[in-house]
């Protein structure tokens, strides 16, 4: 699969010619720099074509990387197998002497044949072996894709319409095209209920943990992200929701969108750099301006605090490197932290926040103490 994807001038002082394989790939795993992302929506809103080779090369990444079967031999290697197995036994093919007996008084006649006659059969067990290995692979495909090309097209819509789970674990995001093309990024320990197909007049999905959406706009169908009892409703845009501890957070990166909960007739509107907050307790907060690095900093492989408390500092670290924290002291819970650095620097940020806050804190590359 090969993807390529001219660029104007001035793209090219800064970017790769060519959209490829590899690059899509850095995309899928989170691994571009924000022109590389604006770039790449721009590609992906061109045409269903791009929307549908994309959405197949996160799905062949995703089998590839959480398949639990064997790998697919390799035919070269396979043929070069099978050489070698005749070659050690060659073939060859003696037809002995025939006797042929008459009813009537003929001399007998012997067919004799002095010599074996060698046949190279090479050709047809490669195309054998190839056959095999085709077969193998068919097979792998089959149990990957449950919706087999035989079955009634009916029976797979009703399939398409189910619900699907996706989800992280600690220390781990994944990347997700919806079927209108809009971007789902997951981040870690985070949960995404959606349709493979979204239906004739609407598009509505489910999110437990923080999702960054960036969605392709359609005023017909409004796109809507429940979490918790809060509903973002939007027709294009990008913007991140965080539900975490009982609380959501909504901040748009661009555009605009709309946030209701349950008991409330209006909606409140958002603008890019705008964030709400809804709290049970609470309701909603007044909509404010926020510095969007720190809020969405875990795009771009960055941890970002800005006055916050050290529990919720440490629940991130918790959270971003699947390590255990332990703290020996909870008087120190409260003290807030502020700071930004690279998730590849874990050592720094506990360094920093040891000087800071006059904390102590233990790290033996399987757990974070502090006291």
């Amino acid at each position: 699969m090969y993807y390529r994807y001219r660029l104007t001038d001035a793209m090219l002082k800064k970017k790769p010619k060519y959209l490829d394989s590899q690059f899509l790939i850095r995309v899928i795993k989170n691994e571009v720099s924000p022109e590389e992302h604006e770039f790449f929506l721009s590609w992906l809103s061109e045409s269903d074509k791009n929307k549908e080779e994309f959405g197949d090369l996160v799905h062949l990444w995703d089998l590839a990387d959480n398949s639990q079967i064997s790998e697919i031999p390799n035919p070269t290697e396979q043929w070069d197998n099978i050489q070698a197995a005749l070659n050690k036994t060659p073939i060859s093919i003696k037809h002995k002497p025939q006797q042929i007996e008459t009813s009537v008084n003929s001399p007998q006649i012997n067919y004799k044949y002095s010599s074996p006659i060698k046949t190279d059969f090479s050709w047809l067990y490669q195309v054998a072996a190839m056959i095999i290995i085709m077969i193998g692979v068919f097979f792998l495909i089959k149990q990957n894709n449950p919706v087999l090309p035989n079955q009634p097209r009916q029976a797979a819509e009703q399939q398409l319409i189910i619900n699907h789970e996706l989800t992280t674990q600690k220390g781990e995001r994944k990347t997700l095209p919806l079927s209108d093309g809009t971007i789902v990024y997951l981040n870690s320990d985070s949960k995404l209920v959606y349709p493979a197909i979204f239906a004739e007049s609407s598009r509505e999905v489910e999110v437990e943990g923080e999702a960054y959406f960036s969605v392709i706009p359609d005023k017909s169908r409004a796109f809507k992200v429940k979490s918790g009892n809060v509903v973002t409703i939007v027709t294009g845009t990008e913007f991140n929701v965080k539900n975490r501890n009982g609380r959501v957070n909504v901040v748009v990166a661009k555009g605009s969108v709309t946030t209701y909960s349950n008991g409330f007739v209006e909606g409140i509107n958002l603008k890019k750099g705008e964030m709400i907050t809804f709290s049970e307790k609470r309701g909603f907060s007044s909509p404010t301006k926020v510095n969007l690095d720190y809020f969405l900093a875990w795009r771009w492989d960055k941890l970002a605090f800005a006055r916050t408390s050290l529990n919720d500092v440490m629940a991130e670290v918790e959270r971003c490197y699947n390590l255990p924290v332990v703290f020996q002291n909870d008087s120190i819970r409260t003290k807030r932290f502020t700071g930004t650095f690279k998730t590849d620097s874990l050592s720094q940020l506990l360094s920093i926040i040891s000087l800071t806050l006059d904390v102590k804190i233990n790290y033996d590359g399987h757990k974070v103490i502090l006291n």
